[in-house]
């Protein structure tokens, strides 16, 4: 970090311009959002400090290529610096720009430095646009669902949970009303499947067939079926493009020294490349505040007799969502792992509780995984729990390692501590 008598130049960021604030100069000033802009900053400050609030933006990235010092402050910071240094709780600008270097001045600690490589920049790329297009297969998903529910109720009666499968919305995206079903016969429904690599099974003609004799479609024009259909399309559309952003995601995890990710039980592509983001663009000095960032361990809140166990707001909600998959994942392919979520269920820890415990494993190990760069060691991890391999198909432990998960021998780094692991207060 540079010394104090620096020039740091405070930012707040907008779409169109950006405020700047010379905290040496005591001096507020604006840049357009262009390269113009830019280089107009870069040329009047060649040696000052840039403190900018967290976000994706496109002068970040390029102080950043062009090797300068940055540092972002996180927006719920942002908004305290605020209110600690302007009494009066205004909010324009030109203040915020102020807030964020006078924050830097004097809590150096509450701003995190950012560098650039090509392969944290790729991982940003990917983790947002797959938040994007995940997202809106979410929102798709639940209005074809009402518009079903509203003008086909039969459909999503008779075809049960396959309604979401590929082959069913290649089915609407056909026939997006029970009255085109009866015009098309199954022979003609499987050549059209076939085109597209997708079977006609038995039990598929039976739910069509009975769609056809005991389905009713309640629209009164054809706006409704066309808007299934179109909202079939866009899901297929999505889910493909999903699959593109997969294959892109293995494809850069498998050719970086990260791809050591992909050793613990769990994790795929897609977590592997959320865990690898936040790693890679946070300097997490341990497993506990890399745990906290995804919002995987709650926050105790105690004020006198008042003693309140509450989520994290302030986290990253789709890296624990992605924690979340991972240790679910795992109960199919990782025997102490599915021990480990029985004895928390057989404890009366609800089902989030529980996978959430597992999840705040796993994150450890990946953390411990990328801090030493060495692939997960399953024999190396049950060691360091007291856990024996004759253990793993049990559903009880012994007297002497009935919590393993709590052993501080063998190997620091992978030992978990009862705060974390079992009551989940963050001390």
């Amino acid at each position: 970090m540079k010394e104090q008598s620096s020039t740091i130049v405070g930012i707040d960021w907008s779409a169109d311009s950006h405020t700047c604030y010379d905290l040496q100069a005591d001096k507020t000033f604006k840049i357009t959002d262009s390269v113009e802009g830019y280089e107009k900053l870069l040329k009047n400050y060649p040696e000052a400090v840039f403190v900018i609030e967290e976000a994706n933006n496109r002068i970040g990235d390029y102080l950043l290529i062009n090797n300068r010092e940055v540092y972002v402050l996180p927006p719920c910071r942002s908004k305290e610096a605020r209110k600690y240094h302007f009494s009066s709780g205004a909010k324009s600008d030109n203040l915020d720009a102020k807030a964020i270097a006078l924050t830097f001045r004097d809590h150096p600690s509450y701003c995190r430095r950012i560098t650039y490589s090509e392969l944290k920049a790729t991982m940003i790329k990917l983790v947002t646009a797959y938040n994007i297009v995940s997202k809106m297969h979410s929102q798709q998903c639940n209005r074809l669902y009402s518009l079903l529910l509203r003008y086909s109720p039969d459909y999503l009666h008779i075809m049960e949970k396959q309604y979401k499968s590929d082959r069913s919305l290649k089915i609407l995206s056909l026939c997006p009303t029970i009255t085109e079903l009866k015009k098309t016969s199954n022979e003609k429904l499987k050549k059209m499947l076939n085109k597209d690599n997708h079977r006609m099974t038995s039990s598929l003609r039976k739910k069509l067939d009975k769609l056809r004799s005991e389905g009713i479609f309640w629209g009164d024009t054809s706006c409704e079926g066309k808007l299934i259909m179109f909202l079939a399309n866009i899901i297929l559309s999505l889910r493909e493009e999903l699959e593109a952003l997969k294959k892109e995601m293995v494809k850069t995890l498998e050719s970086s020294p990260y791809k050591i990710i992909l050793s613990i039980p769990g994790v795929g592509a897609v977590v592997g490349s959320y865990i690898v983001k936040a790693y890679l663009t946070h300097d997490f000095r341990s497993y506990q505040e890399m745990q906290k960032y995804a919002g995987t361990v709650p926050f105790l809140f105690q004020s006198g007799r008042k003693s309140i166990m509450s989520m994290r707001k302030k986290c990253d909600n789709k890296l624990r969502t992605m924690i979340h998959i991972a240790a679910f994942v795992s109960l199919k392919n990782c025997g102490w792992a599915k021990n480990y979520y029985r004895r928390k269920r057989n404890e009366g820890k609800t089902y989030g509780h529980a996978l959430r415990a597992l999840g705040n494993i796993l994150l450890k190990i990946a953390f411990s995984v990328l801090s030493n760069m060495k692939e997960y060691d399953e024999s190396l991890f049950l060691n360091a729990k007291g856990i024996k391999t004759t253990q793993l198909n049990d559903t009880t432990f012994s007297e002497t390692s009935s919590y393993p998960e709590y052993s501080q021998d063998a190997h620091l780094s992978l030992a978990a501590t009862k705060d974390v692991i079992d009551n989940l207060i963050v001390t």
